[in-house]
Parts: structure tokens; C-alpha cells; sequence
């Protein structure tokens, strides 16, 4: 096994690097520390172990050695803080853009800094590698006090997560890599829709069997998803014979990296010469980072001193028989609902609010107390249920109210407001999406706001359309939702209503109405979800079928698991080319069995809501947005991946009148800010 010892960069930091070891001790560590590496793994021991978010160091980023400076940073999320570090980072880096253009044009050194600068570089420094350096400065924030937070939780599974890797012939040291991925959150959830301590997306997860819908999200179980991480990274291994490529490919992606192997051959030829639009800074520090990981981790007494680590969850799994209510099982059980929910973290919040059942066949976990387990294995036929609890979606049209979809589908306009996480302040667009909540749920739901009443229409309740309507903007027309209920749910007379318009909000307080220019169009909530999710019908020479029109995020694959059929068959009726992407706003025909229209709606809606409650679950729109223009070569991948940050999804949702499929150099598209909802 390889030991590291304490390296000492040159007033900057110390970290680990290797000890002299024999070779056929080297040869036995699956993870082999590389020369080459050796100053990277040195770096991200200092991030885990020395730097807390309120430091951070800037940096070139091909060189590791070289630090430029440590700054002090604020490293929370209060109001403004986020834009003061950004604005401090940036004004440092100018600072050394300037040393470096200088030093790069042949300047000799002028003062004690630029000398300290050149220095970093080493005697033999050329004006080429400082000309090199100016677009390479980096900001890394620190994560001392972060990794240490992992440290203490990963206690819960760490020892079953090694068991699991052993159990696939993998590494058990592969155990440590979710301090990479996600410390150990288990909440962990990433812009681009990657979840739990693994970091899957839905596509690799559902590679590896995990099941991910709006009622079970297995990816956020840890013991499931590290099933499928091993398998992962086993299946890797395989395929590119070393460890050191299989952890980077499962950073970077498997063809990418099998490229990069047929190309350069071993790993450290590719960490040092390997060039693509992909293969960037996280892919070639994620091997190093894994390193460090595994050595401030197992080592973390010498960082962090003794630590309160969690202890292992003593659990047991039980294959649930049929549907059920989680009221229902957890009152059988007899265990406390936050027990159950930290026991099942794979269950959406769905399911915790009554508008799923926990599905059969899950695999439900439970306190390993005898009485508790017994109770498990008698689960009584009276909770169970023989169907899931189906979703009835609605789609917002022009001239809708609150009352009116209410009244059509025979609930309350309480019910309908608390089924969609909405409350009496609540706007609505066109082309917004409402879930109208089943049969089981509504008294859960009457409960919560007072009282259950039925949808009548109130004394003297009008639907306000003022003679003075506002014109709708461009982006859309605008919707009244009358304001019915108050805070206990009891109807109330007529009030002022609010609309809202696309991209643009509009605010009816009058008979003289008033439009707000630039206010943030409330539709971009969390509650709401937009888009044309329903299916025409088209009847044509005797035959039946239905047409959609994709909608962001979508693919092939989910039209067929929606409607029960291969992607093969939908792409035959459609004549689609083998592995041709789908195009938002292409139609797609699909074929339409007896309730499959019903269904795919449902599921339908179903995705795209779970995209939405996931990401501002984890994430919030901070006030005000940007404006990017468009440049030659952009498309809207790159620009997500690379500029925004962001899904495609969001930006579509604040461009609405934009084609996306051919973004034209020029064109400007509104960004919104975004940060992170810590904890």
C-alpha cells in the first residue's frame, strides 16, 4: 500500500505526498499514487483537510503547485455574500492577469509581488508559460468544515458500503469516493438532476436498476445506489482494466474515457496530454480527488482530531406486498414518521403528503427491534392496496379561475390550491399544469386548511375580467385566478385577482389595471409546471394515434416506459434513425392503446414535476437575472453545461419564444441566478 507523507508548498500549503515504497507493494494498491498526480493529491488534502468554506485558494489550474494567494471568503448563503466573494475572486484575479501579462510580454519583475509570482513558476519559466498561465487562474473554495460534516454522517453506512463493494469483487476502498461526489449528503442534488451520495442521474441510474419516479427515487437510497455504484464500477473496470481509468470514468463517462485510453494508451498519459471539450478540470482531478479523499478520510484524526462519528443504522429490509398508505404502514408499525422517513430516504415526498402509495415490491427498512420487525413481517390486508393512486392532470387554458377547475372536477378550490403546494396568493399561468388530487387525499387536504366544503359558487363571487384588461405581452396571454379561499379555507367574497403573463407578471388590483414591467414572472416557482404536456388525438384513415411535442429534458426512452413499449417500436413509427436525439417542439407520434392517453399524460406531468420540486429543493432563484449573447458555435448544451450552469429546462422556461435548435450569434437569452439551499 502506498503511504503519503507531508509535502510543503512554498508559503502556501502542506499536504501528503508519497513515501519511498517497494514496488511490489505499490503493485498491490489498486489505487497506485502516480508522480504525476502527486502535487494534485497534495492539493485536495489541503481543500479537504486544511481550508473551510471561509477560505478558498486561487490558482492555476494545469499546475497545482502553484498558489497565488489564499483569500478569506464569507462562504455562506446569506443575501449578497455570494456576490461579494464572486466580486472579491475576481478582483484578485485581475490583479495576477496583470502580473502575468507582464511577466509574459518579458517585463523583468518589478516589485516583491511580481517576484513572488515569477517565482511560483520556477527558475526556467519562459514568457510562454506565463502567456499559458493567464487563462488557467482558478478559484477552489475550501472544504474543511464541509468534509468533516461528511466524515461524522458517513458513519451511518460506511461499513455496509464496504460489505457491498466486497460483495462485487470491487475495491472496498471505493467506499470513500462519496466524499467526492456529495459528502456524504444524503440530500445531495446537483443542478444538472444528479442525486444522493452516488450522484446518478435518472439515465444512470435506471443502467444500474434503480428505480426513479415520482413516488420512489432509489437513487437517494444509499444502500440501493451503492449497489448500482459497484456494478458501475465494476463494469468499468472491466472494460478499461485499471482502476484509476474506472474512477475517472465515473466522473468523466465510460466512452469518453475508452476514447481517451485509445488514444493515449495508460492513465497517466492521459492525465498529462489528453485534450477534449469534456475531459476538463473535474475529470482530470477527480482520480486525485478520490485519493485525497481516501486519505483525509481514513487518516482524519490527524486533520480534524477525535470526531463524533455517527454509528452504523441498524435496519432491517422488508419487501413490501402490496401498496400502501405510509400513514397507514407507519401507524401499524408503531415507529414515529421521521424514524421512517430517515430509515427510507428513496421515498419522495409524494408519498409523505398522500398522493402516492409506497409502491409494492419496495423494499421498506425498519428499526431492528423485535417488535418492530414482527409487526413487518404481519403487515394487516386492510392497508394494502391493489393500485397506485393514479395522477389527473389539468392544464390552465385562457379564461380559467380557481373556482372553475375546482368545479369541473368536483373538489374544493382549498383542495386544489393545498394539492399543488399553492396558497391563497397563488398565480396562475397559461399552460400551467395542475395536479388534481385524488379521492384518498382531499380530507388529509381539507384538514390541513379548516374544512371540507363543496364547490359552490359563493354569493356574489364573479370572475373579475375588467373592462381595462391589461394587453398581454409578448410570451403569452394572461390568466385570472380569483382569490377564494383565505387562510382557514372558508370561501370569501369577490377579491382583487392576480395574472400573470410570460415573461413579463401583470397585477390586477383595480378595475384600472396595472402591469408591472421587469417583475419576475411568478410561474418560475417551484409549484408551478409549464409546458403543452397533453396529447392531441389525431383519428386518420381508420386509425388512431397520438401526437405530443417534446417538451425540455424528454427523450425516447421516456415515451416508451410511459406508454409500456420499446423505444425501437416509437422510433419505427415515427422513422426516426437509430440513436437520432429528439428536438424540442418536434412532434412525435404515439401509439394510443385503451386509458394510455390518460396514463402518459399523468406520467408525463409526473417527470417534469419531479424535475422541478427536486431542483428548488435543493437550489433558489436569487433576485434579478443576466443577459448572455448568444456567440458563433453556441448551442444550448454547451452554454448549460459550460456557462450557465444550469438545466435546459430553467433557461427554456425564461426564454419561452426562443428555437432553441438553432441558436442564432446575436441573440440574447435571459439567465436567471441561482444558489444553493444549504443543509
Amino acid at each position: 500500500m502506498v503511504h503519503l507523507r507531508l509535502f510543503v508548498a512554498t508559503t502556501l500549503f502542506f499536504c501528503l505526498t508519497a513515501t519511498s515504497v517497494s514496488s511490489a507493494r505499490a503493485a498491490q494498491d489498486p489505487f497506485p499514487l502516480y508522480d504525476c498526480v502527486t502535487p494534485n493529491v497534495a492539493f485536495w488534502c489541503d481543500i479537504y483537510g486544511k481550508y473551510p468554506s471561509t477560505q478558498g485558494v486561487l490558482h492555476d489550474k494545469r499546475n497545482l503547485n502553484v498558489i497565488y494567494e489564499v483569500l478569506d471568503v464569507e462562504g455562506v448563503w446569506e443575501p449578497g455574500a455570494k456576490e461579494r466573494d464572486r466580486q472579491k475572486i475576481e478582483r484578485a484575479k485581475e490583479r495576477y492577469l496583470e502580473i502575468l501579462k507582464a511577466l509574459a510580454a518579458g517585463i523583468p519583475p518589478q516589485n516583491k509581488e511580481e517576484k513572488r509570482v515569477a517565482g511560483l513558476f520556477g527558475a526556467r519559466a519562459t514568457p510562454e508559460d506565463f502567456r499559458l498561465a493567464q487563462d488557467n487562474i482558478r478559484f477552489q473554495a475550501g472544504q474543511k468544515d464541509n468534509f468533516r460534516a461528511g466524515l461524522i454522517r458517513s458513519g451511518s453506512y460506511l461499513e455496509e458500503i464496504k460489505q457491498i463493494m466486497a460483495s462485487y469483487g470491487v475495491p472496498e476502498d471505493l467506499a470513500y469516493l462519496p466524499h467526492v461526489e456529495s459528502s456524504f449528503n444524503y440530500k445531495a442534488y446537483s443542478k444538472f438532476g444528479a442525486a444522493g451520495i452516488w450522484q446518478f442521474t435518472e439515465s444512470s441510474g435506471k443502467q444500474f436498476n434503480l428505480d426513479v419516479d415520482y413516488a420512489i427515487d432509489e437513487r437517494r437510497d444509499p444502500i440501493k445506489a451503492t449497489h448500482a455504484a459497484a456494478k458501475m464500477l465494476r463494469h468499468n473496470y472491466e472494460l478499461l482494466g485499471t482502476w484509476p481509468l474506472a474512477v475517472t470514468a465515473y466522473n468523466h463517462g465510460l466512452n469518453g474515457m475508452m476514447r481517451a485510453k485509445a488514444s493515449k494508451g495508460d492513465y497517466e498519459r492521459i492525465f498529462q496530454e489528453h485534450e477534449s471539450e469534456l475531459f476538463k478540470f473535474a475529470s482530470r482531478n477527480f482520480y486525485s480527488e478520490f485519493l485525497a479523499a481516501r486519505e483525509v478520510a481514513k487518516n482524519y484524526k490527524t486533520y480534524f482530531g477525535p470526531l463524533p462519528i455517527e454509528p452504523p443504522i441498524n435496519s432491517k429490509a422488508v419487501v413490501l406486498p402490496n401498496y400502501a398508505l405510509v400513514g397507514d404502514l407507519v401507524k401499524h408499525l408503531k415507529v414515529d414518521l421521521e424514524t421512517f422517513k430517515a430509515l427510507n430516504l428513496g421515498l419522495r415526498e409524494p408519498v409523505y403528503l398522500g398522493q402516492k402509495l409506497i409502491p409494492k415490491g419496495y423494499e421498506v427498512r425498519v428499526p431492528q427491534q423485535g417488535k418492530i420487525v414482527r409487526l413487518a413481517d404481519n403487515i394487516p390486508p386492510e392497508i394494502l392496496k391493489e393500485d397506485q393512486a393514479q395522477t389527473t392532470m389539468y392544464q390552465v387554458r385562457q379564461g380559467d379561475t380557481a373556482y372553475s377547475i375546482a368545479l369541473t372536477h368536483g373538489i374544493t378550490v382549498a383542495n386544489l390550491l393545498r394539492g399543488n403546494g399553492l396558497d391563497e396568493q397563488a398565480v396562475i399561468c397559461p399552460g400551467q399544469n395542475l395536479r388534481i388530487p385524488g379521492p384518498g387525499e382531499r380530507g388529509a387536504l381539507s384538514a390541513m386548511v379548516g374544512k371540507k366544503a363543496e364547490p359552490q359558487r359563493p354569493a356574489g363571487l364573479i370572475p373579475v375580467v375588467s373592462a381595462e384588461k391589461p394587453t398581454p405581452p409578448a410570451g403569452g396571454e394572461v390568466v385570472s385566478l380569483v382569490k377564494l379561499v383565505g387562510a382557514s379555507g372558508s370561501s370569501s367574497p369577490a377579491q382583487p385577482v392576480k395574472t400573470v403573463s410570460l415573461p413579463e407578471a401583470v397585477t390586477t388590483k383595480a378595475p384600472d389595471s396595472a402591469k408591472i414591467k421587469g417583475a419576475q414572472c411568478p410561474s418560475l416557482t417551484p409549484a408551478k409546471v409549464l409546458g403543452n404536456l397533453g396529447v392531441e388525438v389525431v383519428k386518420k384513415q381508420g386509425k388512431t394515434y397520438g401526437v405530443v411535442r417534446v417538451e425540455a429534458e424528454e427523450t425516447l426512452g421516456h415515451y416508451a416506459r410511459w406508454l409500456g413499449v420499446r423505444a425501437w417500436d416509437l422510433r419505427h413509427f415515427n422513422n426516426l434513425r437509430y440513436e437520432q436525439a429528439l428536438a424540442v417542439n418536434q412532434q412525435v407520434k404515439i401509439p394510443l392503446a385503451k386509458g394510455s392517453k390518460e396514463r402518459f399524460e399523468a406520467q408525463r406531468y409526473e417527470f417534469h414535476k419531479e424535475m422541478v420540486e427536486d431542483f428548488f429543493a435543493a437550489y433558489r432563484l436569487v433576485e434579478g437575472t443576466r443577459t448572455y449573447r448568444v456567440k458563433p458555435g453556441d448551442t444550448i448544451w454547451s452554454l448549460c453545461q459550460s456557462e450557465f450552469e444550469l438545466p435546459f429546462w430553467l433557461i427554456k422556461k425564461y426564454n419561452p419564444s426562443v428555437d432553441f435548435t438553432q441558436l442564432k450569434p446575436g441573440l440574447h437569452l435571459v439567465v436567471p441566478r441561482v444558489e444553493s439551499i444549504r443543509g
